[in-house]
């Protein structure tokens, strides 16, 4: 099964569907994720957090970590990625040349302005493909005056290990957001999607369509 995972930034398919990932590709699955921007970041008061080379280096390091080989990073402005014809063609091509079976991507109510712009792209760019999952965000980025709503689930005991490995390359984000708080928060909530479904650990996932195929060879 090919799996292409869409994200507006380095370290948001890690946050979001590091464990699925991981699971996926242990599983023989083919994974590609396609990151839109370098990820670099100015904070209001124009001061440098990230540069690009660091963002770039972390973000490929997290994914390798995931066992990811197929990485795709593109350059739009990392605060700034809209919904626009430009950024719908874009993805539209890595849609088309990849032909993937399953595409996840951010969820279209996220509060930050890049992620919703990836997602409504994906969507836009996705739309003759019939199985589309949008991820869950995180704080702050998840609170919307529309919520997520988990329909999918994905249990992640044996690769939680490898996703918080992976969000420890990131070392800008990880001092940025709190260190050792903010992988307690992360580890946290897949604890209590796990346990939403009689598991230790889970990730959980929004459907926009889902195709359900009964050939014996299929996986869903």
């Amino acid at each position: 099964m090919k799996i292409l995972v869409v994200g507006a930034h380095l370290d948001d398919i890690e946050l979001a569907c590091g464990g699925t990932i991981a699971k996926a590709i242990q599983n023989g699955h083919q994974v590609k994720t396609l990151i839109m921007s370098k990820s670099g970041y100015t904070n209001k008061e124009g001061k440098v957090q990230r540069s690009d080379e660091v963002a770039v280096k972390e973000g490929v390091d997290a994914l390798k970590t995931l066992g990811v080989a197929d990485i795709e990073i593109l350059d739009f402005p990392t605060k700034d990625i809209p919904f626009r014809s430009d950024i719908v063609n874009a993805i539209d091509i890595v849609v088309s040349d990849y032909d993937p079976d399953i595409i996840f991507t951010h969820h279209p109510f996220d509060t930050h302005q890049a992620h919703e712009g990836v997602a409504k792209a994906t969507i836009a760019a996705a739309r003759r493909k019939n199985t589309v999952f949008f991820f869950e965000p995180i704080q702050p980025s998840g609170r919307s005056y529309v919520a997520f709503k988990p329909d999918l689930y994905v249990g992640i005991d044996e690769t939680v290990d490898v996703k918080i490995a992976a969000l420890k390359k990131h070392k800008s984000e990880y001092k940025k957001f709190g260190g050792e708080d903010w992988i307690k928060g992360v580890k946290s909530r897949c604890g209590f999607r796990g346990y939403e479904i009689g598991k230790k650990y889970a990730e959980a996932f929004e459907i926009l369509r889902l195709e359900l195929n009964f050939d014996k060879k299929s996986n869903l």
